[in-house]
This record gives C-alpha cells, sequence and structure tokens, in this order.
C-alpha cells in the first residue's frame, strides 16, 4: 500500500497541474515533490505522469488515480471538517491594524446572530500560510492579490485621505506649520502611501518647512491623530468607526490617494465549512 504522504503529493501535483505549485502548496521543495511522485510511480510500476520541458500531465493511469485520490481526501477532510465544527471555534488571520480597528469591533454582531461560533483573531504582519496553519480557517489579507489556489473575495478597496481632529483642524491657520504623520511600514510587499503622493495628487508641492513624521504601525499614525498631534494620511477603511464617531474629520476630503485592497480569502479545504461559510458572508455584508 503506497504512503499517504506520497499519494496526498500525487494529489496535490495532479490538482495543480504543476510540481512546483504543489512544492508551493505543501510548503516543500519541487525536489522532493518529484521524488514522492516517483517513488509512488515505482510501487505501482505505472507511469503516473508524462513530464514535458515545462509542464507535466496526467497519463490515463494517473488521471483515473487523481480523480480517486480526490474524492478519497475530499472525505477525509470532510470528516475530519466535522470533527473541528464541534469545537466551535472559528480562527481568522488578519494584520493587526484590521483586526484590532474594524474586524473586533463589529465581532460581537456576529456572535449575537451565531451564538454557537465563537471567533478568535490572529494577527500578524506575516501571511498565514494555510498549508502549515491548518488551524486557520480565513483570513482578511491586505495587498494587491491575486491569491492562487485561494477562494477570494473582495471586502473593501481602501483610498488613503487627510484626517485631523476637529480641534487639531480649527487651529490649523497655516498648512506649512502642520505636523504630516504617515505610515512607512517596512518589508511589505507594496510599498506605502505617504504624504508626498497626496500632494502630487492634489498637484502641489510640501509646504516648505512642513514637520514630517512617520510610525512603521498604522495603529501609532492613528493615536498621533487622536492626540491632536497633527494631520494623519491614513485607510478609510481603519478609520471609517472613528470619523463616524467624530474623533477625526477629513481634512481636503477631494484628495485621495488609491491604496490596496482588503481580500477575504478561504482554502479550499475549509470552503464547506458551516462556520466558514456564514462568517464570510457575514464579513462580505458589512461593506455592501
Amino acid at each position: 500500500m503506497p504512503s499517504p504522504m506520497a499519494l496526498r503529493v500525487f494529489e496535490t501535483a495532479a490538482r495543480r497541474g504543476s510540481f512546483q505549485a504543489a512544492a508551493e502548496e505543501l510548503g516543500v521543495s519541487p525536489s522532493a515533490v518529484s521524488h514522492q511522485i516517483r517513488t509512488l510511480e515505482d510501487q505501482l510500476d505505472i507511469a503516473l505522469f508524462v513530464r514535458r520541458t515545462r509542464r507535466v500531465e496526467l497519463t490515463e493511469a494517473g488521471a483515473r488515480l487523481a480523480s480517486a485520490a480526490s474524492r478519497a481526501f475530499g472525505e477525509l477532510e470532510r470528516a475530519l471538517e466535522e470533527l473541528r465544527e464541534a469545537e466551535r471555534t472559528l480562527t481568522v488571520s488578519t494584520t493587526p491594524a484590521f483586526g484590532a480597528l474594524w474586524l473586533a469591533p463589529r465581532i460581537r454582531d456576529f456572535e449575537a446572530a451565531h451564538g454557537d461560533i465563537r471567533v478568535h483573531i490572529d494577527s500578524s504582519v506575516s501571511v498565514v500560510d494555510f498549508a502549515r496553519e491548518r488551524r486557520m480557517d480565513l483570513a482578511v489579507r491586505y495587498g494587491r492579490g491575486p491569491y492562487p489556489g485561494l477562494d477570494a473575495e473582495t471586502l473593501a478597496r481602501e483610498r488613503l485621505a487627510a484626517y485631523g481632529t476637529p480641534g487639531y483642524l480649527a487651529g490649523l491657520a497655516d498648512p506649512s506649520r502642520a505636523t504630516y504623520i504617515d505610515t512607512r511600514w517596512q518589508g511589505a510587499g507594496s510599498p506605502p502611501v505617504t504624504w508626498q503622493h497626496w500632494f502630487a495628487q492634489a498637484g502641489e508641492l510640501p509646504p516648505a518647512g512642513a514637520r514630517l513624521r512617520s510610525f512603521t504601525e498604522e495603529q501609532h499614525v492613528i493615536n498621533a491623530g487622536l492626540a491632536g498631534q497633527g494631520l494623519i494620511l491614513i485607510s478609510d477603511v481603519l478609520v471609517s468607526d472613528i470619523v463616524r464617531r467624530g474623533w477625526l474629520v477629513p481634512y481636503r476630503p477631494e484628495v485621495t490617494v488609491d491604496g490596496l485592497a482588503y481580500t477575504v480569502v478561504v482554502p479550499p479545504q475549509r470552503a464547506h465549512s458551516r462556520r466558514v461559510r456564514l462568517f464570510r458572508s457575514w464579513l462580505l455584508a458589512q461593506e455592501a
């Protein structure tokens, strides 16, 4: 009997149509994928793939085995999912700023409607690897995408705009004396939008002598704005609740800069989960 690991590697390679893609999903090297499949072929004494220069194709025997393996692993995943459902905890991965400023304030509404489901927010600046982090049910990712191998749906597209407290704006007679605060995160795939972009969008140069201040975390930028320390350039998605309460107000709202998107992504093995389907539908309805 072939090993379950070899069959899992084969099923992934057959489904993705590539040893490289299978390796990325499984978190191993392409050579490890090739070795597992070669071992499986030797054990069965059957060729499962035809190797081309840049791609692989299933043989007739490989296609039959792939279909059976897909059904078997799908059935096993559904059985495991039923066991997980009994725990009633849904784990959501997202960024610290989105988790704290947008998601956490709304969670109570979801739990009130679905009292049998507990929500755990796992905040990190790192992108969750669903193949390794099996406890993760879904994620809200921040970026441009795409997200291959995942069921993805856009939750919100942000625009970066300027904000300040009502008191700060009331006392701002001379923009050249303002403090301009933005985010300069490190190591991100997409560069942050800064005040240079905002002034370029306005068709202006930054005021001579203007004071610039940056933080690596969006929450720090917002806290500085709420403390009346200056004008902040921040995502309209993150401050929507704060603006609704009147704690921050837009400064020159006609000037905005396109940002990135917040996207709900679900791995295939969680797509049929009741709690995931309910939570995703609820999430998307919040920005509808």
